[in-house]
């Protein structure tokens, strides 16, 4: 899994939800996230990234759990 599709990941997090819904949801919840953002963006995250790297992937897990 070298790249993970932002919105794929997004959708394991919010499954009930639309592709767009999931996504709008889950960049919100990266905002809100104390610290969450800072970290990202210290393994090479922007905020219009569409693909994430593994790395940025363990990031975000270390910080809302795993999805599902």
């Amino acid at each position: 899994m070298p790249l993970l599709n932002f919105g794929a990941l997004a959708q394991r997090y919010y499954p009930d939800k639309t592709y767009r819904t999931a996504t709008r949801l889950f960049r919100r919840e990266l905002e809100v996230t104390k610290g969450l953002l800072r970290a990202l963006k210290r393994v090479g995250y922007s905020p219009t990234s569409r693909l994430l790297t593994r790395t940025q992937v363990r990031v975000i897990e270390e910080f809302i759990g795993e999805a599902g």
